[in-house]
Formats: structure tokens, C-alpha cells, sequence
């Protein structure tokens, strides 16, 4: 009895913060009104869990618990060492969200860096060219000044290459 009122409580909870009706919150979710207060009652042993899962996204729930309180121990038990445990279908929409926008930023980091490392590996290609040119042929329009330029602003331009990720943007949840 303490897990039908469990589940009672848990459904008329979420259905007063959302201000959903029984009757709203049964169109939402594809159900009779009648099933919907037999199962909210008790009177459902085995809730069907994809009714419990529209259930707790419709109402923001973490599916777990409306699980635990409909009875299906056994099948939580996967849940206990997630680190996504009571979260609900809007958390983990807004973690899946916030984890996308990260894939995202962390590609078009790495593909900027590589470029740059490009970029500068070209640049003192191009000066160990010159280089050897000058090397060989001394009249050459080419000073180890300029080299020792251009070789420092290789340098600089490799800083931001070695520039560790700003792992601040990580989703927290991740």
C-alpha cells in the first residue's frame, strides 16, 4: 500500500507544481481520465512503464521514482550507480543539450588549433628554405635578422596553439 500512496503522491505532487488537472495531465498523456485516477489510486498493480515514463516527462519526474513506487524494483536497479540517477527527462534533455554544444566547441577548438599548428609548421618550413638559400648563395635577399623574426613569431603563434582547453565550458553534468 505505502508504494501505490508513494506514486499517488509522487503524480498529484508533480501534477499541482505543473497545475496540470488529473484530466490534463491524462490528454497529455494519451490516457483516460478513468485509468489515469485508477492508476494515481492504487488500483493499477503493474502501471504500464511507458505510461510511466510519459508520466514523469509530461510532469518533469525522475523516472526512477515513479518506477521504485510503481513496484519495479528489480528494474531501478541499473539506476543506483548512474550518475544521471533521479534526474529528470527535462534535466537530461538540458544535460544531452548542454553536452552537444560542448561536442561542438571542443571540435571547432581542435580544428582551429590544428590549422594554426599548420599554418606556423608552413611558416618554418618556408624559413629553413630560405635558410638554406641564403645559406649557399650569400647575395641572397634574405637576413638571419628577418629569419630570427619570423622564427619568433612562429613562436608566438605556436602559444596559442599549446593553450590548454578552457575545460570551464564542460557541461557540469558531464
Amino acid at each position: 500500500m505505502d508504494k501505490e500512496l508513494t506514486l499517488k503522491t509522487l503524480i498529484e505532487g508533480g501534477r499541482d507544481i505543473k497545475n496540470f488537472s488529473q484530466r490534463e495531465l491524462a490528454r497529455r498523456i494519451g490516457l483516460s481520465n478513468t485509468s489515469l485516477n485508477d492508476l494515481e489510486n492504487g488500483k493499477v498493480k503493474k502501471p504500464d512503464i511507458e505510461i510511466l515514463r510519459k508520466i514523469a516527462e509530461e510532469l518533469d519526474l525522475s523516472l526512477e521514482q515513479l518506477l521504485k513506487a510503481a513496484g519495479y524494483d528489480a528494474l531501478t536497479n541499473w539506476f543506483s550507480n548512474d550518475e544521471f540517477k533521479n534526474k529528470s527527462s527535462r534535466d537530461l534533455k538540458n544535460i544531452i543539450k548542454e553536452a552537444r554544444i560542448f561536442k561542438y566547441d571542443i571540435l571547432d577548438w581542435d580544428s582551429n588549433k590544428r590549422e594554426s599548428t599548420r599554418i606556423v609548421m608552413e611558416n618554418l618550413f618556408r624559413i629553413s628554405h630560405k635558410l638554406e638559400i641564403l645559406n649557399n648563395h650569400p647575395e641572397f635577399d634574405y637576413s638571419i635578422e628577418k629569419a630570427i623574426e619570423e622564427i619568433n613569431q612562429a613562436l608566438k603563434d605556436l602559444e596559442l596553439v599549446a593553450k590548454k582547453y578552457d575545460y570551464g565550458k564542460l557541461p557540469k553534468d558531464l
